[in-house]
């Protein structure tokens, strides 16, 4: 292994530190260790120790702190925005494989969930009404994987009336099964709401095609 001396150890960690990609992150204890760290790096010298043995000992520990550092730095500030991106990102379809109630049964069994206030089954269950609904009624086909995102935006066709309200209740359906937000009672009547008035409401013809070619 090539020696690196203290003063190149601190330009690499230094020059870690300094990269476009931590620009903006506020200070935090671990920016102030890291720089003690630096600072300490910067005042060893092989000369202020009592023997080449130990010169050579005490840069080897000192290499190995800087690389333990670098990569505790990258995996400190790197996973979180892994994971928000995970999060946004990671969204499959609205129902699961072995679902094949009717929107009916859908509409029931979230109507059951907003009664015993379980609001999250309630937006859920609600949501694929919707999607079955639509489905039934020939509106929209019924994709297999189709996501909450893309069955509002293809519902929002016949029932332009309904474009926000549709885009509302896949928003709350993504946050309640991908990112595990609970959702409250507001947001599941909303959802039911909505799921009622597309299913009473007159669908507009229109040359558009649900699912563009």
């Amino acid at each position: 292994m090539t020696a690196v001396d203290p003063d190149e150890a601190r330009r690499l960690l230094e020059r870690e530190l300094d990269r476009s990609a931590y620009d903006g992150a506020h200070v935090t204890w671990w920016d102030r260790a890291s720089r003690s760290f630096l600072d300490w790096l910067g005042s060893l010298r092989a000369d202020g120790l009592d023997s080449p043995v130990a010169a050579r000992t005490a840069l080897v520990i000192a290499i190995v702190v800087l690389v333990a550092v670098v990569v505790l730095v990258v995996v400190a500030r790197g996973l979180p925005r892994r994971r928000a991106r995970t999060a946004e990102d990671d969204t499959g379809g609205v129902f699961d494989d072995d679902d094949l109630r009717s929107a009916r049964e859908l509409q029931g069994a979230a109507q059951a969930a907003l009664r015993r206030g379980d609001w999250s089954a309630a937006v859920l269950d609600g949501f694929r009404a919707i999607a079955r609904g639509l489905g039934e009624r020939d509106l929209v086909p019924d994709v297999p994987g189709a996501t909450a995102r893309t069955i509002a935006t293809r519902g929002a066709v016949p029932f332009p009336a309904a474009t926000a309200a549709l885009d509302d209740a896949a928003t709350a359906f993504d946050a309640v099964r991908y990112l595990g937000v609970d959702a409250d009672e507001s947001t599941a009547r909303r959802v039911l709401d909505t799921e009622r008035a597309v299913r009473q409401a007159r669908p507009v013809r229109s040359p558009e095609p649900a699912v563009p070619a």
